[in-house]
């Protein structure tokens, strides 16, 4: 047996005691080695009511792992020279508060704008199932002070990213949703991968799923008006896995830009660090057993996913699934790593 099938056969048997563990109908999991798909499957159900069963071209939510993108589309503007990391919120959006117009583009894509996060308001979790304008979901935190100055502390921040929608669509003159469907999702032939609309039909569009108790219950309905370029974004695993590899290929954007986007970028206290993180231009930047990666996780309710890129080995590992009680998805896609990194050679050149 050869060491990939060996591995594969490995990931298999864990994924499915971890589903049964955890109590997640539906899974599906891509590991790409070398810029090759070495492992694309699903596991259980994608619809528990139809027992549609979970597949590599299953369409789940991704939530936050959407920031990745929104990270991407704003660095391929800077790197056409339409935007600038210095560039203050203010030159694009001159109706934002007053104690938001110095903050960069820069302090956004690190976590260190110092602006409340609109999720972390208690009102706002009485409006999910409310289709609020955008002025109304910023006017959630618009009047707060904010948390540091910004560059001082690192704390997530949702609204950053959501403001960073809006910078987009003004810099481009196009929808967030248009922008990344004519220069990201197309060119690559991601053609499962679009921004959510709970009214359009959607091909093997995956139910989310929560747990109550012993039972497992439909999630209720989430506006998109609350995510945006924060968390809007469905996708495949296999079309994530294409994405992975266009990026490695700087397809998108040039190894200059590139490992930019993955050089850390502390805060002036270094806080991040205490929790054994850096941030990098829109990718959490850790360890794996000396290993160094990048990588983002998503949360929402009805699903959790994980995206990973141990990038001095080549190894990627993306995981979609339908269940929202799963507080640490990127543990499950750290073991799977595991059953590959062994094998997977050291790439020469030095760590970013």
């Amino acid at each position: 047996m050869s060491t990939t099938h060996a591995a594969e056969n490995q990931v298999n048997d864990y994924v499915r005691q971890e589903m049964s563990r955890l109590r997640i109908p539906g899974l599906s999991l891509a590991v790409v080695q070398q810029g090759q798909p070495v492992l694309l499957a699903g596991y259980g159900w994608a619809n528990l009511e139809w027992g549609s069963a979970a597949a590599a071209d299953t369409v789940y939510e991704i939530a936050s792992v959407t920031k990745l993108f929104t990270a991407t589309a704003i660095m391929m503007l800077v790197q056409s020279g339409q935007l600038s990391l210095s560039d203050c919120i203010g030159q694009h959006l001159p109706e934002v508060p007053t104690a938001w117009r110095d903050i960069t583009l820069q302090h956004i894509l690190t976590h260190q704008s110092g602006i409340k996060s609109y999720t972390d308001m208690p009102r706002y979790w009485e409006t999910t199932r409310h289709d609020l304008s955008r002025e109304e979901i910023l006017d959630l935190v618009r009047d707060l002070p904010l948390r540091f100055p910004p560059g001082e502390r690192s704390a997530y921040d949702n609204t950053g990213y959501y403001l960073l929608g809006l910078i987009l669509e003004r810099a481009s003159g196009l929808s967030y949703g248009d922008f990344l469907q004519q220069r990201i999702f197309a060119p690559l032939g991601m053609n499962d991968t679009r921004a959510n609309d709970y009214a359009a039909v959607v091909p093997r569009r995956a139910a989310g799923y929560s747990l109550r108790g012993d039972q497992t219950v439909n999630k209720p309905y989430y506006s998109t008006a609350g995510t945006f370029s924060a968390g809007i974004l469905l996708s495949t695993v296999a079309d994530l896995a294409k994405w992975d590899i266009a990026v490695r290929r700087h397809t998108l954007i040039t190894p200059q830009t590139h490992a930019q986007m993955l050089m850390p970028h502390p805060s002036r206290q270094g806080n991040e660090q205490e929790f054994g993180y850096r941030h990098g231009l829109g990718w959490f930047l850790l360890e794996h057993k000396t290993h160094p990666f990048a990588g983002h996780n998503g949360g929402i309710q009805g699903f959790a996913s994980s995206y990973v890129h141990f990038w001095q080995r080549d190894l990627t590992v993306v995981l979609l699934c339908n269940l929202d009680n799963i507080p640490a998805p990127h543990e499950m896609v750290l073991r799977v790593a595991d059953f590959y990194l062994p094998t997977a050679p050291v790439l020469p050149g030095p760590s970013l």
